[in-house]
Parts: C-alpha cells; structure tokens; sequence
C-alpha cells in the first residue's frame, strides 16, 4: 500500500482541494445558498483555488493567478447559473472565497495601527492588485459571453430573416399561378 506523506505532491493537491471545497461548502451555508447548489458552489471554489494554486506553483505571480483563477470561476459559474437556474451571485459570491485577499487586508491594517505605513501600503497595494485581478477576471469572462450571446442572436434574426423572405418569395409565386 502506497502511503501518502504530508510533503507529497499529491497529498498537497488533494489537501488544498479539500480544505478550498469545504471552506467554499461552509461559506455558501452561511449565506444561505440553495441546497441544491451547495455542492457546485464548492466544486466552483475548489476549481477556482486550483487554478491560483497551480499557476502560483508555475509563474509565481499572483496576478495572473488570480486572475486565470477567476476566469475559471467565471466560466463554471456562468455555465451553472444557466444549468441550475439560479442567479450568478449565488454561485460566485462564495466561489471568489478562497481568492479574497485577506491575509493581505488584515496585514495591512494591522501594520497601519503599528505606524509601519511602508510595509501597510505594501501590502494595501497587493490587496488592490488581487481584487484587481478578480473583478478583471470575471469582467473579461462576462463580456465575453454577451459577446458570444450577440452573436447567437444576431445569427438566429438573419436566419429568421432568410426564413421569412423565403415564404413570402413562396406566397408571392403560390399567388401568381
């Protein structure tokens, strides 16, 4: 039997999926989303801090972290809120959880009280880079999808367009013979 020790890679990966998806499961309880959607909501969380996790293990920036893990959310929770009928903010309110900056707020009142204003702005300045990064995120993945819901509109009233001249083309010849 293969034991997995806490500094295995896979160990890392299930813990932060699980700790992500039950803090995502235990926050969406609290703003009392639908039961029916508890379970989504944590699978849009824990997708969502798997994607900051892997692109903080690869680049290291947590900018583009961010920012592909709300596209990620964006995604899910766009697609979920058609499937379950349910309205976006339900599903992304408590799936952004484990991205809000908090670590980050608290350090930078709590050196603001000190008097340490260089490290407080600091760390002020990371907080606006993430939630920067977030409301960008979903920005991006909400104008792309009008985008695309344009274009299915526009394509369906040309088709209804060629449908209906294509009748009348059909009544005016019916009429003429």
């Amino acid at each position: 039997m293969v034991r997995l020790e806490r500094s295995s890679a896979m160990f890392t990966i299930i813990e932060q999926f699980a700790l992500s998806f039950f803090g995502t499961v235990a926050f969406s309880t609290i703003i009392n989303v639908p039961k029916r959607a508890l379970i989504y909501c944590g699978l849009t969380g824990a997708s969502g801090w798997m994607t900051y996790y892997f692109f903080m293990s690869w680049f290291g920036d947590l900018i583009v972290a961010n920012f592909m893990a709300a596209i990620v959310i964006g995604i899910i929770y766009i697609y979920l809120s058609r499937k379950l009928r349910l309205p976006v903010i339900i599903l992304n309110t408590p799936a952004i959880l484990p991205l809000v900056p908090g670590n980050a707020a608290y350090l930078f009142i709590r050196y603001a009280v000190q008097g340490n204003y260089q490290l407080s702005v600091s760390y002020l300045m990371d907080v606006f880079k993430v939630s920067g990064a977030i409301v960008f995120g979903f920005m991006f993945v909400n104008l792309a999808e009008q985008q695309i819901r344009r274009q299915r509109q526009e394509r369906a009233r040309r088709r209804l367009k060629k449908k209906a001249a294509k009748e009348k083309a059909e009544k005016m010849k019916m009429a003429k013979s």
